[in-house]
């Protein structure tokens, strides 16, 4: 009886184990999605002054409520 507690809690552990791994990799791939897509807004706003500029000026005033 106690070898089929042990096998159970086993069973148990190695399906809550994978679970969490899963997981973690699912939060890692959403993680570098989003800060490839970070990357590529940001050089898209080096690349033009003026897009950049636009967009300070319309975070400014989301900031502010208008």
């Amino acid at each position: 009886m106690n070898e089929a507690i042990n096998q159970l809690v086993l069973q148990s552990l190695a399906t809550k184990l994978a679970k969490s791994e899963l997981e973690s990799a699912q939060n890692e791939g959403f993680y570098q999605f989003l800060a490839q897509e970070l990357q590529t807004m940001n050089e898209v706003l080096e690349y033009d002054p003026a897009l950049k500029e636009l967009f300070e000026e319309i975070k400014q005033k989301m900031q502010k409520g208008e």
